[in-house]
């Protein structure tokens, strides 16, 4: 037990001295814990900065070059410690505990978790103060700015298909108009068929999917068609019966669920689904 105390102590006295000669070096480049940010960072022209990302970071697919210094859930402190960043970017949810004991460290992180349109024009604004790219994140607002009207625009006065969105099978869970996506199927023109829930991503009850009888069905539950189709009660279901059933293949799900640029190629994608629909009303 003694010796198990003083080789923690040691331990932990050599993390602290690792910790005093980074921060004698100078801090540079950027280490993004989120997916979220490292694409708007690089939609910014910034990617040259990225030292250090987690595996989900994904897009662009040059990102796959940069060091990996852990997940979304868990990182590695050794491996960020060795990059010594200007900044790391993280986001909410489970990560305020990482981005807590990194600021314990000396670094300076910054949390940013948009989780509506308008924050994440907001949060891009903010990364290119901080990153020294105030005019491409201007320019990059006011174009996306433009397209979401025109997308606005484009759905006034026409018909909205009734939409369920699947998360999950077991249990069956959608979202909620709060939600990213939620406000992302509106926009685009569709009304999902559960407008508020207990939260944003929160279970439903399949008698209640039922009853709502959506038009369009996008299923990122991992389900196949065959099982869709034969789930008890639901074959009378529009989505089901006209087989307007979609999948990720059909509609890549982060450009939906993640509040970066693409979210507008997503709404993008979403219009022409209603499309389709409304062509047959």
């Amino acid at each position: 037990m003694k010796k198990t105390l003083i080789l923690s102590v040691l331990i932990v006295m050599a993390f602290v001295f690792a910790c005093k000669q980074t921060d004698k070096k100078q801090k540079q480049g950027i280490v993004v814990l989120s997916p979220e940010i490292a694409e708007i960072i690089c939609a910014l022209d910034a990617e040259d900065e990225i030292t250090g990302i987690t595996a989900e970071c994904n897009y662009p697919p040059s990102l796959k070059d940069k060091k990996v210094v852990g997940s979304f859930s868990k990182i590695n402190l050794e491996s960020i410690l060795a990059l010594n960043p200007k900044y790391i970017f993280c986001s909410s949810l489970e990560q305020e505990g990482m981005a807590s004991d990194l600021r314990n460290l000396g670094f300076q992180v910054e949390v940013i978790y948009p989780e509506s349109i308008s924050e994440m024009l907001a949060a891009i604004e903010r990364i290119g103060i901080l990153l020294d790219r105030k005019d491409e994140a201007m320019n990059l607002v006011s174009r996306l700015s433009r397209e979401l009207e025109a997308i606005k625009q484009n759905s006034r006065g026409k018909a909205h298909p009734k939409v369920y969105l699947e998360i999950y099978r077991n249990p069956l869970m959608s979202v909620s108009d709060a939600s990213f996506i939620g406000e992302l199927i509106e926009t685009a023109g569709g009304d999902n068929i559960f407008p508020t829930l207990e939260r944003d991503y929160a279970r439903v009850n399949p008698e209640a999917v039922i009853s709502a009888n959506p038009d369009i069905m996008i299923c990122y539950s991992q389900d196949t068609l065959e099982n869709i189709i034969n789930r008890k009660g639901w074959q009378n279901i529009p989505a089901i019966k006209n087989r307007r059933i979609y999948f990720e293949r059909d509609i890549n799900p982060d450009i939906i669920q993640r509040a970066t640029p693409r979210c507008v190629e997503g709404m993008k994608v979403l219009a022409n689904i209603f499309a389709s629909w409304q062509n047959e009303q």
